[in-house]
């Protein structure tokens, strides 16, 4: 009897040692969270923009620039209407969450040295980025400058659809 009640002690401590070896792991490290894109991160990208018909008039880039001193998110548009390039600051409106804000106050250059006013109005349709379009909307004038400049009078309010490429 004394064999088959060290044998029993000697299975039931080689169990336990097996449990202890085994429940003693290693912490498994947490993988880092990716952060989630902001709204101007998701916005900026290369664009193919066409008319309302649907036809190709040239490709756009905007980029995100996040300025940490006054905590304001800005987007500049390269080749903005084929001749601009300027950058805007952008407006948290409540009631579009993804308004992009175009033009302002500023006088623009083209490609050509001439200057031009841009703007444009905060809208429903216009103006919001929408699974990766943005159908844009803006106006663009030469009124102010076009007999200095030496060139013929211009105004639209221009219509475009900004595509973005993946």
């Amino acid at each position: 009897m004394k064999f088959i009640q060290k044998c029993e002690l000697r299975m039931a401590i080689f169990i336990s040692m097996v449990n202890i070896l085994f429940s003693c792991s290693k912490e498994k490290t947490p993988t880092p969270a990716t952060p989630v894109p902001t709204k101007w991160e998701k916005i900026a990208g290369h664009y193919k923009v066409f008319d309302t018909t649907g036809v190709y008039l040239y490709d756009m880039d905007l980029v995100h620039t996040h300025n940490n001193v006054t905590n304001r998110d800005s987007i500049r548009f390269e080749n903005f209407d084929g001749e601009f390039t300027f950058t805007t600051k952008q407006l948290e409106a409540s009631n579009l969450p993804m308004f992009v804000q175009i033009g302002g106050g500023d006088t623009l250059y083209d490609s050509n040295n001439k200057r031009w006013k841009v703007s444009a109005g905060i809208s429903d349709y216009y103006n919001n980025w929408n699974n990766d379009t943005i159908k844009l909307r803006f106006n663009k004038t030469n009124i102010n400058y076009y007999i200095q400049d030496v060139t013929p009078y211009y105004a639209c309010e221009c219509k475009q659809i900004a595509v973005k490429q993946h």
